[in-house]
């Protein structure tokens, strides 16, 4: 056990002080990742910072990429094109949006940063020590959940304690202009920026600017985990940070396969002075992702799902080990350990006490070489996961999985998820029929009468020459129509419902950035001697399975065989999609023809 939070905060915070800034950086912008105690004898050298960075100009730093699918390198700037969010009025949203420097990687607003800075100051001089208010959500009228979205998940969170509103865990439908508010969370009120010290962001795709106008530089130490393969554009990508001179922000890229991997996870750890708030999502880091959008009279266009979990500090006060984590804490920390984010980070998640996470599942695929049989990952990770919550058994499984993406899918790889998603290893001896297994992805027709259209659709894919295989599973696929009229979707979501062997029945959902594909999950091939090969991994990927609890599932009235109903879920997420969802009947899926 380590000493008390003082003594171990001065030593990383020492620890952090010996690294070396970028170019062009002050040793200040440095950030301690473990200590977010600010002190109170930072205000001379903040003002000679902000008289400093006041008088320099802002470099302008070329782009390195343009990306608008999730299977090519992405770019630090909006990926969906943010000039053209509605097909029906292009050249008018392009007249009215607000030029936002597409050409930097690292461009923001100077000028606001150091006003943000003095008045931070003279906000210390008139209460050096301020508890932060609890934050208060987006002031925009919320439409009354319906009495199965207040049923007993998400009764027991928040009623008593303001500070941790989600103890147990939560997923929320993102927001999106111009829709009704339902149980949907914006980024303002998932970020809680006021209340927020230290924050870790992974995503694969960046707007730098708008999410540094969520969250100040000069008052959140920030570390982005982001997407680079190559060494070259990694190293573009810090010069362009030290370049921009922005404090209190430090980048940082996971080992990958350089020819074909992706940093694909999406999540963040978001401290403060009395919890981690920890999120998991199918969202990239750019507005349009959240629902939110440049003009006024302009719906959203994007929808997806975030898992978000509120954990209290250790009411020690110190800091513990990872053999005291429930499983979800450690494989948190595994996936984080692999991810190589410097040791402090880590370090830090040991503050917090991750007890009430036992009914819960991390589970991630890890883009690089790792010991497997320690610590599964991928599909075999996935199976690990629904063995350690007791969800295996399964004596019948329906599935039904929601994605933005699909690869080269044939019938061995549905097998893989089928087997998986019960606990089990692959086993070529047993097929799922299909109508079983149910892929939701929209049709060419559903793009199309869609409130983007064709232009907002560019993270939406299929290729043409995966679908045009004989092996690729036609029958599986369902038209992914959302239940806000005209949305696309950006979602990942697995839902498991079926009965033990015993007759009992269960269900549970993974929301996470794992898409259909197996560089997502990991291939996996049949060796000729019957046995499993080496399983090969290329994405970074993260998420979480949330199981129904057992009061919602003791409920039901079931006849015998019979696997709960969709509807089962609706005390655990807001169902984001029609279903059962429409075949597709002769329709032609949405194709990029890369």
């Amino acid at each position: 056990m380590a000493t008390s939070d003082d003594d171990e905060d001065l030593k990383l915070a020492l620890a952090l002080s010996m690294q070396p800034s970028p170019a062009g950086a002050s040793g200040k912008t440095v950030v301690d990742l473990t200590s977010d105690n600010e002190g109170e004898d930072e205000e001379d050298e903040d003002m000679k910072k902000a008289i400093a960075l006041s008088m320099q100009g802002l470099a302008q730093v070329p782009n390195t990429t343009n990306t608008t699918t999730t299977q090519q390198q992405p770019s630090a700037t909006a990926a969906i094109p943010s000039a053209e969010l509605t097909h029906q009025a292009t050249k008018s949203t392009m007249s009215a949006m607000p030029k936002s420097s597409p050409n930097t990687s690292f461009a923001i607003d100077r000028k606001t940063m150091e006003a943000e800075r003095l008045a931070r100051l003279q906000e210390r001089k008139r209460k050096r020590k301020r508890t932060p208010s609890p934050y208060r959500p987006s002031k925009q009228q919320s439409k009354a959940p319906t009495p199965t979205m207040m049923a007993d998940f998400t009764q027991s969170q928040s009623q008593v304690d303001p500070v941790l509103q989600y103890p147990r865990g939560v997923i929320k439908r993102t927001f999106a202009t111009k829709f009704p508010r339902t149980d949907d969370i914006t980024i303002d009120e998932l970020l809680q920026a006021p209340t927020v010290n230290i924050a870790v962001i992974s995503s694969f795709q960046w707007d730098a600017e708008w999410l540094s106008r969520k969250l100040s530089h000069t008052k959140v130490k920030q570390y982005w985990v982001m997407n680079a393969r190559d060494a070259e554009t990694q190293a573009r990508w810090r010069q362009d940070l030290a370049e921009c001179g922005i404090p209190n922000l430090r980048i940082h890229f996971p080992p990958m396969n350089t020819a074909v991997g992706n940093a694909h996870s999406k999540y963040m750890l978001l401290v403060g002075e009395k919890k981690l708030r920890l999120v998991i999502s199918t969202a990239n880091m750019e507005p349009e992702y959240w629902g939110e959008v440049k003009n006024d009279w302009q719906p959203g266009v994007l929808e997806n799902s975030v898992f978000l979990i509120d954990l209290p500090r250790r009411a020690d006060g110190l800091v513990g080990s990872v053999d005291e984590l429930t499983r979800f804490g450690k494989g948190l920390v595994h996936f984080l350990e692999a991810h190589q984010l410097d040791p402090l980070v880590v370090k830090g998640m040991l503050k917090f006490d991750f007890s009430r996470t036992g009914h819960l599942a991390f589970v991630h695929s890890i883009g690089t070489a790792s010991d497997t049989q320690i610590h599964p990952t991928g599909l075999p990770g996935l199976a690990k996961a629904v063995q350690d919550l007791r969800l295996d058994n399964v004596d019948y499984i329906e599935l039904d999985y929601a994605a933005s993406s699909l690869g080269a899918l044939d019938q061995t790889f549905l097998q893989r998820i089928y087997h998986a998603a019960q606990g089990l290893p692959y086993n070529t001896s047993w097929k799922p029929a299909q109508e079983n297994f149910r892929i939701y992805y929209p049709t060419k027709d559903s793009i199309n009468s869609s409130i983007g259209g064709p232009d907002c659709a560019g993270v939406i894919s299929l290729r043409k020459t995966h679908h045009d295989s004989p092996a690729f599973p036609l029958g599986c696929l369902r038209d992914y129509v959302s239940t806000r009229k005209g949305m696309l979707s950006h979602n990942k979501l697995l839902f498991a419902r079926g009965r033990h062997m015993d007759g009992k029945p269960f269900a549970w959902v993974y929301v996470g950035s794992a898409n259909i594909s197996e560089s997502a999950w990991g291939a996996q091939r049949m060796l000729k001697s019957g046995k499993l090969g080496k399983l090969t991994m290329k994405n970074w990927e993260c998420g979480v399975i949330v199981p129904v609890s057992s009061e919602r599932l003791e409920g039901l009235k079931l006849g015998e065989g019979e696997a709960p109903p969709m509807s089962v879920f609706e005390s655990t997420i807001e169902l984001p999609f029609q279903y059962p969802g429409e075949l597709y009947n002769g329709r032609k899926p949405w194709l990029q023809n890369f």
